[in-house]
């Protein structure tokens, strides 16, 4: 991290392409209105004068803004939310391609908040709409952006809702694994709908990345063999927590993480994901490969066309995962599906309601890795709707391991005796106890 030290304040104005000028005598506040094209697009040695605590208001309507090499610090963030009593709009809903495919782009800025300090109606991002709208981005913090707090804001079209990771460059050690690290993200209170890709895609989902003789570069899994190529990891996340968060309708997967140490996610509400059907890409909630001590827990993930959470998660250093207390409702496929990816993981799943699914509740492959799962207390109501007849609700494959206690299974909602109305909780009479969710 850099550290920047200031001994006096600079109060400055723009190009008259845009302007930034300070109210109330404050030089600490900057208002910040488009350009003539409706753009604002501030280099670093325009935001350096912008100091540690300072407040960017942007008053106006606008195609995109994209900030490079801001840096507040952590005693004093800064900044950059909507003119107080003014609502926000940013985005460009006729993109069809090309430069400016980020309605909002936050470049090498370090210890930024971005969003309404009220109320997400006030702070509006509005995506393409257009065939090409699956490569435009929201809010896209790359590369090398970190400690940020995204909150209040209300995202709508485009593809990618929130990108945050920095991608692998053959000629920069900096964008590799551990050379860099990218510290402390949190993106709560925001409202995602309508994304023809992933609402929020954080962290980068390679084990190794890898490029060819020619300097092409590719995906190499988490096992690449060819020797004649060059292998590196990408950078890393550490401290992730998203929560609070309401997304629905989302083409590809609701929340994608990877990559991340220290991995909290709770209280989200993700509804109606994958509505593009697209196998492996239609998942309600990932916890993605190359993560460690992650915690998900007070979910509600419903109505999706794949797996309601996948884990693929490392037991690096002996890490822990949780899963506990979220309500799994309603997929065309399997509620969780919990797999090894570059190592073995135990995973404690503990007093989750999986009901309506149309595969099993819990899958469990152990295919390269002996994943241990440990369930305790969960509620499988209505699952393998493929083959009523099965009651067999956790599929076991390869060298996967699954032991636990407390778990309930039922056949029916009526004879599980809960009520779907009030989040699936237990209605008098039922017998479902200590099990499942608890809203």
């Amino acid at each position: 991290m850099i550290k920047l030290v200031t001994t006096f304040i600079i109060t400055f104005i723009l190009s008259s392409c845009s302007k930034a000028t300070t109210i109330d005598s404050d030089v600490n506040v900057h208002i910040i209105t488009p350009d003539s094209r409706g753009r604002i697009d501030m280099y670093s040695d325009e935001t350096k004068d912008i100091l540690p605590g300072s407040t960017i208001y942007l008053d106006g309507n606008f195609l995109s803004a994209r900030f490079t090499g801001l840096k507040g610090s952590a005693e004093h963030p800064i900044r950059i939310t909507n003119y107080p009593g003014k609502k926000l709009v940013i985005g460009n809903p006729d993109w069809t391609g090309g430069a400016y495919s980020s309605a909002i782009q936050l470049f090498e800025c370090q210890h930024i908040i971005l969003g309404s300090e009220n109320d997400a109606a006030d702070f509006v991002i509005d995506g393409s709409t257009s065939k090409a709208r699956s490569s435009y981005f929201g809010i896209n913090l790359r590369p090398f952006t970190d400690n940020v707090e995204v909150k209040n804001i209300t995202i709508k079209n485009g593809g990618t809702g929130i990108l945050a990771k920095t991608d692998p460059e053959i000629d920069d050690p900096k964008t590799w694994y551990p050379n860099t690290v990218l510290e402390n993200l949190s993106i709560h209170n925001v409202i995602i709908t309508d994304v023809s890709t992933e609402a929020m895609y954080i962290g980068h989902t390679a084990v190794w990345w890898g490029w060819d003789e020619t300097g092409k570069g590719y995906n190499a899994g988490p096992k690449p063999e060819n020797p004649s190529h060059t292998y590196v990891m990408p950078v890393k996340w550490k401290n992730v927590k998203i929560y609070q968060n309401h997304i629905s309708n989302t083409g590809y997967d609701g929340i994608q993480v990877s990559a991340t140490d220290q991995l909290e996610i709770y209280e989200n509400e993700i509804a109606h994901f994958g509505t593009r059907g697209a196998w492996g890409q239609n998942i309600g909630l990932i916890v993605g490969g190359r993560t460690t001590d992650t915690n998900i827990h007070d979910n509600y993930v419903h109505d999706g066309s794949g797996e309601i959470i996948e884990f693929h998660g490392s037991g690096e250093n002996n890490s822990s995962h949780i899963i506990h207390n979220n309500l799994f409702v309603n997929s065309q496929s399997n509620g969780m599906g919990i797999y090894g990816l570059i190592d073995a993981a135990t995973v404690n799943i503990t007093n989750n309601t999986i009901a309506g699914c149309q595969l099993f509740a819990v899958q469990v492959n152990g295919k390269y890795y002996e994943t241990f799962v440990k369930l305790n207390n969960n509620a499988f109501i209505e699952c393998y709707q493929k083959d009523p007849s099965s009651i067999n609700y956790i599929r076991i494959m390869n060298n996967g391991r699954v032991e636990g206690s407390g778990n309930k299974q039922f056949d029916t909602l009526i004879n599980a005796k809960i009520d779907p109305q009030n989040y699936y909780q237990p209605l008098p009479g039922s017998s479902i106890g200590n099990a499942g969710y608890k809203h």
